[in-house]
């Protein structure tokens, strides 16, 4: 354990920039640009203390909605935890990622301020995965889109299912690329406001009517479903991506890994609970008994199919945004079901946490029950054909 703690240690760093919350976006593009990758950490300080961090990706989006000279930097801050000394264990950290949902840590040792990065923390972790294969952490449910299908169909696609990343297919269903959200703003949405915004290099003729082949990135980083973790994330750290596509033989999609699917592994490898929750928010402030209301939701519905699912744990995650109706704000929620009989996804929206939550339940009820359904006629089946061809 003093080992651990003592690599766990060595992982934290200092390179980070820090930004008053009142400055405005505009101010952080230069520092972005002198920037290698994504993983830098920008921190964000009010009245002298350290509130969060920003990441590039909500600077861009903040520089597209807002006018970046004029909007300030807090309005796109993503309010994090930060981890002491005595709060830096595997599982402490391996939670920060996942709750923050940002590609580095904050923590505090010895009154200075420091930054663990993910792509540190995972080469540290990765020899307890050498023998985890790909197929025991990837999320099966590929959500693919047509390679000749429109940039505006990919993010209606995103938004629908609640993801940052489509997987391209071409028309024989075979992997051709990789699409996110950040490359149709980088790609589209930026150029045209750059050209509105009277900089020559922007590209007035790119709309969301272009097709997704046009701005994929090409070809993708694969592996296949007998593939060790470990393998996958030196792919990861080498081609500074955040996710695999998992490829059958024939190159057709068979999961997606991503980093915060080694993370989410990882905690429930380290916690044993029959009935797990695991709640992340964003954008959303539930107080002790709001949380506690929704975790005993949430574990009722798991006692309700538990003879079927055996030990589960439930990532749930939830989004607040802007839309306003009758003072409830939408709510997206993401609910992420590992048990004994697989894993199960499904994602939703309504006003206000408690109608948006329970409108989930029943999307993930729906699937759990075709999953019983599908069961139930393979043993089915099986009975007939043991009784009628037995000799």
């Amino acid at each position: 354990m003093r080992e651990l703690m003592k690599d766990l240690k060595e992982l934290i760093k200092y390179d980070y920039k820090i930004l008053n919350s009142n400055d405005t976006i505009s101010k952080v593009f230069p520092i972005l640009d002198k920037m290698e990758e994504m993983g830098d950490a920008i921190l964000v300080k009010e009245d002298g203390e350290i509130i969060g961090v920003i990441r590039e990706k909500d600077l861009i989006r903040g520089s597209i909605l807002t006018n970046p000279h004029e909007t300030k930097i807090k309005n796109f801050t993503i309010k994090t935890g930060t981890l002491s000394s005595d709060d830096l264990t595997l599982e402490n950290i391996t939670k920060r990622f996942i709750e923050d949902s940002t590609p580095f840590v904050i923590v505090k040792l010895n009154n200075k301020v420091g930054v663990i990065h993910i792509n540190d923390f995972l080469s540290t972790i990765k020899d307890e995965m050498r023998k985890l294969k790909a197929r025991d952490v990837m999320n099966a449910d590929v959500i693919t889109i047509n390679s000749h299908e429109t940039s505006a169909k990919a993010l209606s696609l995103m938004r629908t299912h609640g993801v940052d990343r489509l997987v391209v297919v071409d028309n024989s269903h075979k992997v051709v690329g990789v699409i996110t959200g950040k490359d149709i703003i980088d790609r589209i949405i930026a150029p045209r406001k750059r050209a509105r915004m009277g900089d020559a290099k922007g590209e007035k003729e790119k709309t969301l009517s272009i097709m997704v082949e046009s701005i994929m990135s090409s070809p993708p980083v694969t592996a296949e479903k007998l593939d060790s973790i470990a393998d996958i994330i030196d792919q990861m750290i080498e081609h500074k991506i955040s996710s695999i596509v998992i490829v059958s033989q024939d190159y057709t999609p068979e999961g997606i890994v991503t980093k915060k699917d080694i993370l989410e592994h990882l905690v429930l490898s380290k916690t044993i609970s029959d009935l797990k929750v695991e709640l992340i928010t964003r954008d959303v402030e539930l107080d002790d008994f709001d949380r506690e209301e929704i975790v005993r939701d949430l574990q009722n519905f798991m006692r309700k199919f538990g003879d079927f699912l055996g030990e589960s744990v439930i990532f749930v995650y939830i989004k607040k945004h802007k839309e306003i109706f009758r003072s409830l704000p939408l709510i997206h929620v993401r609910l992420k079901l590992t048990s004994e009989k697989g894993t199960f996804f499904a994602s939703g929206e309504s006003w206000g946490v408690e109608y948006a939550i329970h409108a989930t339940l029943k999307k993930l009820e729906r699937e759990i029950l075709k999953e019983k359904e599908i069961l139930h006629d393979s043993k089915m089946v099986k009975r007939f054909y043991e009784e009628v061809f037995e000799f």
